[in-house]
């Protein structure tokens, strides 16, 4: 309930339309109200009754008596016509009003339609900006398809289920109440049938509807889970192929795609049972008003036309009260797309900013590491434990180490991707969980191990999260990063488009694109995590030139495994599982001929 009152709370962007929705609403269950008793004289003449206009009324017009007094007003002006002239008059009466009726329908539509959509809007842009502002610890153990599902297929669940259904929740009750009002100044008894239906259309419907909720919770995520395998194994073709695992793949997929079918299944057949329910709860009643209306008759409590009209009354609650029933379901089978959206738009999980945020604009002294512990969460032991060691300003210094000592771990730690669990990381001595976030980001530029391009054009990659820059500055940097030449040659130049994840360039290209990125910010601190590393040695040789030029004088955190990349570093601080157990120049630990003597002359035997 507390969701769908949030949705709700959505409509407060759109008070003027949705105001224009509600009167259009208002003034259609009116003119559908108003068609009902201006039946009853047609039924007169139909029947071949002769039409006489009523007494007049006795008390001036008030809002108790308006009825007796429009009809009083109406009658007259029909009495005294031939049959055939009356007959045309209500004929035009009744046209009219139904054209009315059907008008205010297809406006309470029209003003319905961008309330809708922009819903739909806001909910995939708070999505969106929720999503990018998480912190990176929140997807380690979130599956992208998952995510992907909630912000495609459960946001399209609330549109299609939630607000389709929510302006007839709106209308249908409008008519309902109009029809049995007209229903009860007719004939109190015959109306006590209709309570009947409704009071046991709700117990029933109400209590199937709660099912249809939960088990569209449970289809909502396995459809997250098949499309997180869709996109795994569309991500890792080249593994699929290698270890022909195309059969294996297959019967896991056929597993998770039967029991989608299954609980889907199960939920449409529940969600569908609500029409022909209501259906034959309706036609069972009519028949109950059809036996008890004939008596009324035959004892003069009602006209003939009169019960005709209450007949008429009792259809047009049918089909509103089947409608209802449909948007009741609808509207559970939605909320529960829009739980799982909420899930994320509801997370409190965020990277924590102080009250009092100190502005970073540069690095003036130092980076220091005091005690740095952290461990992943459902790791079985620590990434990073008890580090302390300084960066001061302008240097460069490597992190070595074979795979898994935490060299990684640490960069993403110095940028705050991750906080430490115990110990500090201060910047010019203040701690960085106490410094801006937007500030800090701007003074630091990574590049990662595995390049990350965008489906768009090579100009605007290298230009990402850069407002300002000019194309004589993005040239100069994609020189820098050596990859300006190889640029020209492409179809379009800058505006050729590198595909998705950047498919169309070879892997040493796309590490210049980032690399170029990068430079382009020209940021005080620069981070490179084997930012080399795709490089063939004659690129790698002129990028590794450009990089020397760009991390002069300015603070550069650079873990790599080569020689080369690391020999020329201000300062090495070797890491073993998460440890530092060495740290100094090349020549100083060289001498010492500890953990980074075995590692160079392994990367020797390597190379």
């Amino acid at each position: 309930m507390r969701s769908f009152l949030r949705l709700v709370g959505l409509l407060k962007n759109y008070k003027l339309l949705l105001g224009l929705h509600l009167s259009s609403n208002v003034l259609m269950a009116i003119f559908t109200i108003f068609s009902l008793p201006a039946l009853i004289p047609f039924f007169q003449l139909f029947l071949n009754q002769e039409l006489k206009a009523p007494p007049v009324p006795e008390e001036p017009l008030s809002f108790g008596n308006a009825d007796e007094h429009i009809k009083y007003q109406f009658m007259s002006f029909l009495d005294g016509m031939e049959q055939s002239e009356a007959l045309l008059v209500m004929c035009g009466v009744i046209v009219m009003l139904f054209f009315l009726k059907n008008l205010f329908h297809y406006l309470a539509l029209f003003f319905m339609a961008p309330i809708r959509n922009g819903i739909v809007h806001d909910l995939r842009r708070s999505l969106f900006n929720k999503i990018i502002t998480m912190p990176v610890s929140y997807f380690d153990d979130k599956q992208k398809g998952d995510i992907m599902s909630r912000f495609s297929m459960d946001v399209m669940e609330v549109e299609n289920s939630v607000l389709k259904s929510m302006e007839k929740a709106v209308r249908e009750p409008l008519l309902v109440l109009g029809s049995l009002l007209f229903m009860i100044y007719l004939s109190p008894r015959l109306t006590l049938f209709v309570f009947v239906l409704i009071f046991i259309t709700v117990v029933i419907i109400g209590g199937i509807s709660q099912q249809l909720k939960k088990k569209s919770t449970i289809v909502q995520q396995t459809l997250g889970k098949l499309l997180s395998f869709v996109d795994e194994s569309i991500t890792g073709i080249k593994v699929v192929k290698s270890f022909r695992a195309e059969d294996f793949l297959e019967e896991r997929f056929k597993k998770v795609n039967q029991y989608y079918k299954y609980v889907l299944n199960r939920v449409l057949w529940r969600r569908d049972l609500s029409s022909p329910m209501s259906e034959f709860l309706g036609v069972s009643v009519v028949c109950v008003l059809f036996y008890f209306g004939a008596q009324a008759v035959s004892r003069g409590e009602i006209s003939s036309e009169a019960f005709f009209a209450f007949l008429l009354a009792f259809f047009y609650i049918i089909t509103p009260s089947k409608n209802f029933a449909n948007a009741y379901y609808n509207i559970q089978k939605g909320l529960a797309g829009l739980q799982r959206v909420e899930e994320i738009l509801l997370s409190l999980e965020k990277l924590p900013e102080s009250e009092n945020p100190v502005s970073i604009q540069k690095l003036d002294r130092e980076i220091r590491l005091t005690n740095v512990s952290f461990e992943y969460p459902g790791a079985d032991r620590p990434a990073i434990k008890n580090v302390s060691f300084s960066i001061p300003a302008g240097t460069t210094t490597a992190l070595v180490g074979k795979s898994g000592s935490g060299k990684s771990t640490m960069t993403d730690l110095m940028a705050r991707f991750y906080d430490v669990d115990r110990g500090s990381i201060s910047y010019d001595g203040v701690d960085v969980r106490e410094l801006k976030v937007s500030d800090f980001r701007k003074i630091m530029a990574v590049v990662s191990q595995e390049p990350i391009l965008f489906n768009d054009t090579i100009y605007n990659n290298i230009t990402f999260g850069c407002e300002d820059c000019s194309e004589a500055e993005v040239e100069d940097a994609a020189k820098k990063a050596y990859a300006h030449d190889f640029i020209l040659e492409t179809p379009e130049g800058y505006q050729s488009n590198v595909g998705d994840r950047g498919n169309l360039l070879s892997g040493g290209q796309k590490q210049r694109i980032a690399l170029a990125r990068a430079i382009l910010r020209d940021p005080p601190l620069l981070i490179l995590d084997e930012a080399t590393s795709a490089l063939d040695s004659e690129s790698e040789k002129w990028v590794q030139i450009a990089l020397e030029k760009v991390m002069k004088g300015r603070t550069s955190i650079v873990v790599a495994h080569r020689l080369s990349t690391i020999r020329n570093a201000d300062q090495i601080a070797v890491l073993d599982e998460g440890r530092l157990v060495e740290i100094g120049n090349h020549k100083e630990l060289m001498k010492k001929m500890g953990e980074y003597y075995k590692f160079i002359n392994l990367q020797s035997l390597s190379d």
